[in-house]
């Protein structure tokens, strides 16, 4: 089991505790993370933009999409985002992406806040071993 920091917006976090976001879509390139890296049963603490880590979930599947052009995302836009809930907006911002990383949630908990110093601006960290409050964040191996 590894754990990894997923950065997202407020309301997506909230989505997920609600349970109407139950997969999350990571668009990118092949070999950069979460691409091959995140598995079933792996941890996902759940971080807000700017501000505090207050949640996890539990991954349960993971599926990869190769994306050979517009009409492959497009499918998985179409087939995907009743679970995913993402705007359109975030649909063509990924344009470029040559893989889609489409990572099924289980179950999720809130727990109260803390920060992680975290000076880059990664959206995905994997997690060397679980974080505790005040400690600098590094991928594993580091």
């Amino acid at each position: 089991m590894r754990h990894h920091l997923a950065v997202l917006y407020r309301n997506y976090i909230v989505d997920i505790l609600r349970g109407r976001k139950t997969v999350e879509c990571r668009l990118g390139r092949l070999g950069f993370p979460p691409h091959g890296i995140v598995r079933a049963g792996d941890v996902l603490w759940l971080k807000e933009v700017s501000g505090p880590v207050w949640a996890a979930v539990r991954v349960c599947g993971v599926r990869t999409v190769r994306l050979t052009g517009p009409e492959a995302l497009e499918v998985v836009r179409r087939k995907w985002n009743d679970r995913i809930g993402a705007p359109a907006a975030y649909w063509r911002a990924g344009g470029n992406a040559t893989a889609a990383t489409l990572i099924l949630l289980g179950d999720c908990c809130s727990f109260q806040p803390f920060r992680v110093r975290k000076a880059d601006r990664r959206a995905w960290v994997p997690l060397g071993r679980p974080r505790v409050p005040g400690r600098a964040l590094c991928a594993a191996g580091r």
